[in-house]
Order: structure tokens, then sequence, then C-alpha cells
């Protein structure tokens, strides 16, 4: 059967050379063992990497020694790896499945930069990339879904190769029973819904065979399909985003109800970010809202504000940082200024008014002055106003959002506000006729 060798080396990136050096996770089931020989004898530098997660005593120990026999007997060199998968499991409050996939990733990741590796190639195949589209369609999926398993995808910095997506599981083993190949066969599904899948391979998909005998290959063909139109679907949500942007990640909610698809502009936006389907339609049925309305994912926060959708990663309170006594200081990329002492000459002498200075006569100066993100009450009394005001309301008339407020940094002496940075400088440290030595802060 050379069409599985035909169907590997076209999935393979044009762009890979033939001598070029790729990781094969090899677990010794049918698909990997035949994945791991087919690249072999294509001419690719393979390197098999085996996962021993010792969950199943012998049976994993045996499974080791059969990849180590087939890997001699090839002349492929092999990485073994033994992973405590219960304990790491136990100590992260996660299951098995999640502790395996967590474990050989972060493997693959290592061996892969060690090895200047291009990627790692894994045994999924047609049949498996069919029972995640009808899992995904049961579960209730996007147009993500509905294209199955990529050829191609990231774990971080690791690229992750799928070649056999096109080949179904009985020609693989058709392809190995010809060559007098063995395998092994797991008895243990480290996959988190195995239960599930074994659900539509035994009991759902023969079902849809009595309607349709051919389903496998129809179902195939309309994941290639759906990724095509795939293409198309991120370039016009891509341009409609564009449309609808008024800053990076700020969306006009006005423009967005406009849109010929709206909910869709929001799935594809927000998705990446960690928010799921139920959160998604929460904002989508509360566009009209009030403002300060936050939703949170696992690594970001989306906040209705004043007519707009403000997505923003999620942040730690800052700590109370001592700023030099002169010179450069970086409170955050977007945050750097200059610090100067200098005297006063009171003829001369000029006080800058630009909200991004802020100048104090340096002996009403408590010093060190320190530095950190305005908290709740905070009190400050601007300059040329009458008592204090709190920190908040000074930036409501401002017109900042919820997430900007957050952000704010304020600089203290001792236990005092004296600027509100960017904003407002306070009262009773300002520059006069009597000072004789200055201290700025300049934002650049």
């Amino acid at each position: 059967m050379m069409k599985l060798l035909e169907t590997i080396k076209n999935c393979m990136p044009a762009s890979l050379a033939p001598e070029a050096r790729l990781l094969v996770a090899l677990s010794g089931g049918a698909d990997s063992v035949a994945l791991l020989l087919a690249l072999h004898e294509l001419g690719y530098q393979v390197v098999a990497l085996h996962c021993n997660f010792e969950l199943r005593g012998t049976e994993s120990d045996a499974d080791e020694a059969f990849c180590r026999r087939l890997c001699r007997k090839a002349g492929i060199p092999l990485n073994v790896k033994h992973f405590r998968t219960r304990s790491y499991a136990q100590r992260h409050t996660i299951s098995l499945e999640m502790a395996a996939r967590q474990l050989r990733y972060e493997w693959f990741g290592q061996v892969a930069s060690e090895l200047a590796a291009e990627g790692i190639c894994v045994a999924h195949h047609r049949d498996d990339n069919i029972e995640t589209l009808l899992l995904n369609l049961v579960r209730g999926t996007g147009i993500r879904g509905i294209t199955g398993m990529s050829p191609r995808s990231e774990q971080g910095n690791l690229v992750v190769l799928r070649p056999m997506l096109s080949l179904s599981r009985q020609e693989i083993e058709e392809w190995l029973e010809e060559r007098g190949q063995t395998w092994v066969t797991d008895s243990t599904n480290l996959q988190a819904d195995a239960a599930q899948r074994n659900l539509v391979r035994l009991r759902l998909l023969p079902l849809l065979e009595e309607m349709n005998p051919r389903v496998r290959e129809t179902l195939a063909a309309d994941i290639q399909r759906f990724r095509e139109a795939e293409v198309l679907y991120d370039k016009a949500v891509g341009e409609e985003l564009q449309r609808l942007q008024t800053a990076e990640n700020c969306v006009d909610i006005s423009r967005l109800k406009t849109a010929d698809a709206p909910r869709a502009v929001l799935q594809e936006w927000l998705h990446p970010f960690g928010f799921n389907s139920h959160q998604i339609n929460e904002v989508f049925d509360g566009l009209d809202g009030e403002s300060g309305k936050v939703w949170r994912s696992a690594t970001h926060r989306l906040l209705r504000d004043r007519g707009r959708l403000v997505l923003e990663p999620q942040e730690g309170g800052a700590e109370e940082v001592v700023l030099p006594l002169e010179g450069f200081f970086e409170a955050s990329p977007e945050v750097r200024m200059i610090i100067r002492r200098q005297p006063v000459d009171a003829a001369s002498f000029a006080i800058p008014r630009d909200h991004r200075t802020a100048c104090f006569d340096l002996e009403k100066l408590e010093l060190p002055l320190t530095i950190r993100r305005a908290h709740e009450g905070d009190r400050m009394q601007p300059f040329g106003m009458e008592g204090s005001r709190l920190v908040s309301d000074i930036l409501t008339d401002r017109k900042l959002s919820l997430f900007e407020k957050e952000r704010q940094l304020v600089v203290l002496s001792g236990e005092r506000i004296v600027w509100i940075v960017g904003q407002r400088v306070a009262a009773g440290a300002e520059v006069d006729d009597s000072t004789r030595h200055a201290m700025t802060l300049t934002l650049l």
C-alpha cells in the first residue's frame, strides 16, 4: 500500500526539507508505529519519543520494551521518559488524562528545543478526526469545532504535525499487516473524553453507517470543505473586527450591533482569550446594559464601558515600589519617566504645566517617593482646590474606564499622594517663591 507513504509525504509541510529532524510520539499502538516507520522510510531524520506514564504496571513496561525493540531494529533513535502521573495529578488537582497531556507536551517541547527539531508528529488519523467532529457537534460548537483537528497546530513554541488525518484506521493497520509489523494495544485510553469517544465509535458511527455506508468518507470530505470555508470566514471576521474596533482590543457596541453576524464576531474575538460560549452569549444579550459589567476568563477580562467592550489581560495588584532620587524609571512598558532634581532660580524657573509632568518643592517632600496602583478609598487634595477628593472620583471626572482606573498609578510622599500619574498633582508640595530645589517627574 503505497497510498499511506504518498499521503503522509503530501501532508508534510512543503517547506520541510527531506532531511529535517522530526520527533515522533510513539506509544507502540498501530497508528504511531505506522507513522514512525513511514517517516523513516521517506527519509526524514526521525527521533521517537515514548512516554511511560506508569499507570498500568507491567503493561506500561511491556509497551516500553516493545518500542525499544522496534526502534533498535529500525535503527531509529528513541528517548524514553517515565512520569509519576498519579502523584502529579493529585498534586495539581487535575485528572489523569490532563496530567498525562501536560507532562508529555512539556517534555516534547524540551526535547524539540534540545535537538533543534522542526516539530513533533502525532498519529491522529481520519477516524479520530471524525469522532472529534461528532463530539463537538453534540456538545455545541462553532466553525472551529466542525473543522476537526488541524494538520498543523502549536503547543506554545512546539509545532505539532498530523500527517495521517486523511488515512483511516483500517488503512493504517492493513499497511502494517502487509509488512508483517506488529503493534501493541493500550488497555487505558488517556484521552479526556475516552468514554464519550467510545460511544461515538461503537454506537453512533455504526448507526450512521446504516443510513449511509460511506458516512466516514462523507464526514471526512465535509471536514475538508469546512476547513476551506474557514479561510474565507476568518478573512471576513478579521475585516469586520477592524471596522468595529476603536482601539486595540476595544469594540464599539453600536457598530457591533450593525454587523451582519454580531454574535459570530463576538465568538471569534473572545473565544481565543478563554471566554466560553455561555459568557459570550451573556455578553451579546447584555450589549445594552449599564457600564461597569465585567466578564472574566482564566487569562482575560471584558468590560462593558460607555458604549464600548474593552478586553484586557488579567493583572495582579502592583506592589509599592521606591522611585530613584534621579534618573530613568520604568513602572511598566506603558509608564516610563525621567526624574530630575535641580536648583531653582525664582527669576527664570518655569513650572511645567502639562499633565505629563509633576513638579515639586524638594524640601516639602518626604523622600524617597514611592509609586503604586491607586487603591479604593485613596484621597488627595488636587492643586488649586480646597479639601480632599476620592482619587476614584477624580478619575471618573476624567472619563477613565474601570480598567484604566485599576491600572492608574499614584506617587506618594510618605503616606500622602502627591501625583495621580498623568492626571492631577496634589496641593501641599508645589513650587513657590521660597523654593530652592525642585524635583520633576516627566512621563516619556
